[in-house]
């Protein structure tokens, strides 16, 4: 019960709360819960991946990929989809375990903008509005931690609370 009347009597969370402390760690893990997903199916498709993001279309699970024209066709895109992959995977994995949060949160939010602007730009039906929707709540998502950083239950946390003076 004093969880809810702390958030029904302080418009602003403290930074100490159980629930503010909570929140940050379920929601750190649900704001990347799709990216790691999304890096290891670009690890088991790299091949076909890369060639969509090189212009040519690819049948990856049932759908062309692209099946939008991106608006920018790779040149290189071996190189380009193993750093995407490296953002999905170690993104995940910095944002989960709270490590240069604000850092990783914001840029991440940038990867997610240009992925959004060159993949998914060209909406043609239902699945491409719930991409763009998905997108947008991720980085809303992404925007939050940026501004607020991991939490005390954070590896951020931990490093800040061992470099405090002791008095």
């Amino acid at each position: 019960m004093s969880v809810l009347r702390d958030i029904w009597d302080r418009p602003i969370a403290s930074n100490d709360s159980f629930q503010t402390n909570a929140a940050l760690l379920i929601g750190r893990v649900l704001a990347v819960v799709a990216l790691a997903p999304n890096g290891l199916r670009k690890i088991a498709t790299f091949e076909e991946t890369a060639a969509g993001m090189g212009g040519t279309p690819q049948n990856i699970g049932g759908r062309l990929f692209p099946e939008q024209t991106p608006l920018i066709v790779f040149p290189a895109p071996e190189m380009f989809l193993a750093a995407s992959i490296a953002f999905d995977l170690l993104g995940a994995l910095l944002i989960i375990i709270g490590w240069r949060t604000r850092t990783t949160a914001t840029l991440l939010t940038g990867y997610v903008i240009i992925a959004m602007v060159i993949f998914h730009s060209d909406i043609r039906g239902p699945e491409d509005v719930h991409h763009i929707i998905r997108n947008v709540s991720f980085v809303g998502a992404l925007f939050l931690l940026s501004g607020v950083g991991g939490g005390h239950w954070s590896l951020d946390g931990l490093i800040s609370r061992s470099q405090r003076p002791r008095a």
